[in-house]
């Protein structure tokens, strides 16, 4: 479990890296968008997926290191979620579980950037760091006649893979991201019940000061 002096050594951390000499050249940038944030298991041979509407703010940066590569890290502040449910005997789902979270999301992707008549589309991709502030779990009972499911626990910590593509235009950028989240969240399992994961598509508007 990563605990808040933890949390905060990451943000120090970062911090430092970003403030050092070897980092004068960097371009800043700070971009806000939407999400659909869902939750995604695998039931039987089909895939099941509970959505919410989720938003991201970030502090991001831009680091050239080689012809049209540059490294680009950020820290978003993250609303996301979904919702699954508990799987029993019989094909019955008895309960249905509602997950939203306040996360700490720092990414660090390697960006591919093709400048096209004026205006740098971006591909970019890396590993990303889902540390959650706060979790609130409901659930809602689907077949009463069964005994009471022990509650739910969802993991403080994920690591997903952030892949995207960004258009540019004299700073002003526009971008998608996919972010899956490879960790299963459950802490507990029922005996049959499948893993569920955090997937988020977000758009977003950014700028970049150069």
């Amino acid at each position: 479990m990563i605990t808040p002096i933890g949390r905060a050594g990451w943000l120090i951390g970062l911090t430092l890296i970003f403030s050092s000499p070897a980092f004068a050249g960097i371009y800043w940038g700070v971009r806000a968008g939407i999400a659909r944030s869902s939750l995604v298991q695998k039931i039987d041979l089909d895939y099941w997926s509970g959505s919410c509407l989720g938003y991201s703010a970030a502090v991001l940066a831009d680091i050239p290191f080689y012809q049209r590569f540059s490294f680009r890290p950020e820290v978003a502040f993250a609303y996301e979620g979904g919702s699954f449910y508990s799987e029993l005997l019989d094909g019955l789902f008895l309960q249905k579980h509602r997950l939203r979270s306040y996360s700490l999301q720092p990414s660090f992707d390697v960006a591919f950037n093709i400048p096209i008549a004026g205006v740098k589309m971006t591909v970019y991709g890396g590993p990303t760091l889902d540390f959650r502030l706060c979790n609130k779990l409901s659930s809602e009972r689907l077949e009463e006649e069964f005994a009471a499911i022990n509650p739910k626990r969802v993991r403080p910590f994920d690591l997903g893979v952030n892949t995207g593509i960004s258009v540019e235009y004299k700073g002003v950028f526009f971008s998608i991201t996919a972010l899956p989240g490879i960790i299963y969240q459950q802490t507990k399992k029922t005996e049959g019940e499948s893993s569920v994961f955090q997937n988020n598509l977000t758009f977003s508007l950014g700028y970049i000061f150069r």
